[in-house]
């Protein structure tokens, strides 16, 4: 009977990696995306929580993603640095803007600007770089660091173990969003869009606003 300790453990350890899997912010979030159908935006109505897939567009300016450099309208930058046996969250810097999503012609304003529990914004994090035994941080990243108190090296000189992952939405980029929808009434013209309303997408507490770049949720 003595091997049923470990198979028992061993049982409990598998369990527990499979909630925390399948219960994790990403996984709640597809299983969410696939419960919907994208709908045309002209069939939405006011108040309902829908999903729908277009192309990301910037409302008035862009932004430069800080790691890589490049032109997007939304940033996701995850910094980890090694203590011990384990890798330490030291850095975890979101940005986003007001953003439109052109649909087949069609458009929609993200108001991706409420409450951080409004919202959920999970991204494929392509742009990644590391620095420690000899591999020195570069300047951008660096400085980068230096912008939230953290450096690349110890008191000794010695740099430390770290990762740095980003991931971005970039203009015309194709992605998904679920929100509750809201026609809006336009005070100002918007450019190539004739239409007097437009539809926009929030998000609330208890209806988070989605948005990610995941190829498994652009496979409706």
């Amino acid at each position: 009977m003595e091997f049923l300790g470990p198979v028992i453990a061993f049982s409990l350890m598998a369990i527990a990696f499979f909630l925390l899997v399948y219960f994790s912010q990403k996984n709640k979030m597809l299983r969410n995306l696939k419960k919907s159908k994208a709908k045309p935006v002209a069939s939405i109505q006011s108040g309902q929580y829908e999903k729908v897939i277009g192309k990301a567009l910037f409302v008035k300016e862009t932004m430069t993603a800080p790691l890589s450099g490049r032109t997007c309208v939304f940033y996701h930058v995850q910094v980890t640095q090694k203590r011990g046996k384990s890798w330490d969250t030291i850095i975890d810097d979101k940005k986003i803007a007001p953003f439109f999503l052109d649909c087949n012609g069609e458009m929609i304003l993200i108001k991706a600007d409420g409450p951080p529990k409004s919202q959920v914004v999970i991204l494929d994090q392509d742009h990644k770089a590391s620095s420690g035994f000899m591999n020195d941080a570069s300047m951008r990243l660096e400085n980068y660091l230096k912008a939230f108190g953290k450096q690349s090296t110890s008191l000794f000189g010695l740099n430390k173990a770290i990762k740095y992952y980003e991931g971005i939405i970039e203009p015309n980029e194709k992605i998904v969003v679920k929100g509750v929808a809201q026609w809006k009434q336009l005070n100002e013209p918007i450019e190539g869009y004739a239409y007097s309303k437009i539809l926009t997408l929030s998000g609330s507490d208890t209806q988070k606003l989605y948005i990610t770049d995941l190829k498994k949720a652009l496979l409706e």
